[in-house]
């Protein structure tokens, strides 16, 4: 199976479960009772548009003969984005609450561009990581005027000393 193949399939498979998880958020008591709803089924059908756009293009291009490897040839390079992608994504969700935004997301941002980027290129890994991240906490806090999570010492104590 090619690349963009499983690349597509895994998009329009999440899009779909990610929509179905949003449905079952409750409806809003207050003001729209979609409201609640609106973004995480943005986000899936975000990525279901996307997942199938993947693999249209494919289909194109496996239509024209253009882009396959030599049968000799392999790449399982995908498996490893696709897996440490969601094996960060669900670190950074457990980071982030006590660890803070800044902390988790320098983390999360480096260790992912570290695993698309590879580690020869870690100066620029580290100016993006740090650009993106103080960049989008500017956004939240001066623009939106949104608190994000700060570090937590005493929840992180919490954790280690088996609070879990």
């Amino acid at each position: 199976m090619r690349r963009d193949t499983v690349v597509g399939l895994f998009s329009t498979v999440l899009g779909v479960l990610y929509g179905a998880a949003a449905l079952e958020i409750p409806k809003a008591s207050i003001g729209s009772p979609w409201a609640p709803r609106v973004f995480p089924l943005g986000i899936s059908l975000f990525l279901i548009v996307l997942g199938v756009a993947v693999l249209a293009f494919d289909r194109k291009k496996a239509a024209g003969g253009g882009g396959e490897k030599a049968p000799h040839s392999k790449d399982p390079g995908y498996i490893k984005l696709i897996v440490g992608t969601v094996v960060l994504c669900a670190a950074y969700g457990f980071a982030f609450e006590p660890f803070g935004y800044i902390v988790s997301t320098l983390c999360f941002m480096f260790c992912l561009l570290t695993l698309v980027n590879e580690p020869r290129r870690w100066k620029s890994n580290i100016f993006i990581t740090v650009l993106f991240t103080f960049a989008l906490w500017g956004t939240f806090v001066y623009v939106f005027d949104i608190v994000l999570p700060s570090f937590n010492l005493e929840e992180i104590q919490h954790l280690v000393s088996g609070g879990l």
